[in-house]
């Protein structure tokens, strides 16, 4: 099991780039990184709901958790919850984050007033 910070990274990782790389501009990118995130962090919700819990934890275990941005790849790839890898992924996430706040400051074409 990752910690639920490395499946956030990930996830906020993973909004960030395809916001930076596909040709779609939105003055809504921060809301988008942070449900990105939150969405990753899904298939662990079953550890602080009080119904529903069995299903949700089938769906962290199962392929269809892998929808939640590889999250079922990244809890057998890293049983032992490492915070080395929750700040190697933090540390990656701000890393982009930084260059595609650069990028799109420095882009005049971009019009978010459409």
């Amino acid at each position: 099991m990752s910690l639920a910070l490395t499946h956030f990274a990930v996830g906020a990782l993973c909004a960030t780039l395809l916001l930076a790389y596909l040709p779609v501009r939105t003055e809504y990118d921060a809301p988008l990184v942070v449900a990105s995130g939150v969405w990753a962090l899904l298939p662990d919700f079953w550890r602080v709901t009080p119904i529903y819990s069995g299903a949700f934890r089938d769906l962290g275990h199962s392929a269809l958790g892998n929808a939640c941005w590889l999250h079922s790849v990244f809890d057998r790839a890293d049983p032992h919850e490492s915070t080395r890898l929750a700040a190697v992924m933090l540390g990656v996430y701000f890393l982009a984050t930084v260059i595609y706040a650069e990028r799109r400051r420095s882009d005049p074409d971009i019009d978010y007033n459409l």
